[in-house]
């Protein structure tokens, strides 16, 4: 994958550098209410690194452009393209943005150039998402890059000592095009 750039942020495949501020992000109080993941060691989050560098998969970091000098980046978050299925065309974005850059739109603009990317270089037909279906930050912004809901999952996910509904969205490249021109 390429490097992707908008006024204000770059994304860019994960290094081995950014791992301990994505294990940050992981064991972050705030953001794990949101993740279906449990927390991992370093130990863990390497290997993972290890297996998705080889895989189809598309991890990768948000950076912001500092204000006085954009060559200046500071690291965010996460989002990327996951469980590629090729015969159907399909995979599954996901987003974690550090509470420090959360509601500046740095989420969507990052979305935005990964979900361009996957439809209009890729050739995906379509893009899902699923997250607990109390995740308003998610869901509104599901609603904004155009993903339609395609349904609740009752009890689906054990989290926290408890079962959590879950909420799938799916975006076709048609709908993405016509909403946003690509």
């Amino acid at each position: 994958m390429r490097v992707l750039e908008s006024e204000r942020v770059v994304v860019k495949p994960i290094e081995r550098e950014d791992l301990s501020f994505l294990l940050e992000l992981r064991w972050d109080k705030d953001i794990m209410n949101y993740l279906i993941h449990d927390p991992i060691s370093m130990e863990s989050q390497e290997a993972w690194f290890e297996k998705t560098s080889k895989s189809n998969d598309m991890p990768c970091s948000i950076f912001v452009k500092g204000d006085g000098d954009p060559s200046e980046l500071t690291i965010a978050g996460t989002v990327g393209l996951y469980n590629f299925n090729h015969r159907h065309q399909r995979a599954t974005w996901r987003v974690r943005l550090s509470s420090d850059f959360q509601g500046k739109g740095l989420a969507f603009e990052a979305i935005m150039m990964v979900l361009d990317y996957g439809f209009n270089t890729l050739n995906l037909n379509k893009i899902v998402s699923d997250s607990f279906a109390d995740n308003t930050a998610i869901i509104k912004l599901s609603q904004k890059l155009g993903f339609s809901e395609e349904g609740v999952v009752r009890s689906h996910y054990f989290h926290q000592g408890r079962f959590r509904d879950g909420i799938n969205f799916g975006l076709l490249r048609e709908d993405f095009n016509a909403k946003f021109g690509g």
